[in-house]
């Protein structure tokens, strides 16, 4: 199931909140309508380079897109958040699952 992963930061960079949510499909559609649900929070929007992400700018939110091509994440900074808590979530779920074996 494909969804999307955001990290609220403050000006300094530390990170405040993040959300989890699932989306129809990585479509434009999709992404915009997540986008207007979350226009209160959504500001500047980095994403990884998938077309679907740019959006965002529909509802009136910035779009940063950085192209991956192999780089590893101590690489891009600017996903140092997000790739935090997608690993501590993996992490979690993988502990989860050896609990009920």
């Amino acid at each position: 199931m494909p969804f999307v992963a955001a990290v609220s930061l403050t000006e300094d960079g530390a990170s405040v909140a993040y959300e989890t949510d699932l989306v129809p499909g990585l479509t434009f559609t999709a992404i915009a309508q997540w986008a207007n649900d979350h226009r209160a929070t959504c500001s500047k929007i980095f994403s990884d380079g998938l077309g679907c992400f740019s959006a965002v700018t529909a509802v009136g939110c910035t779009h940063q897109a950085t192209l991956v091509a192999g780089r590893k994440p101590n690489d891009m900074p600017e996903f140092k958040w997000i790739n935090t808590v997608l690993g501590n979530l993996k992490t979690s779920l993988s502990g989860y699952g050896h609990s009920l074996a």
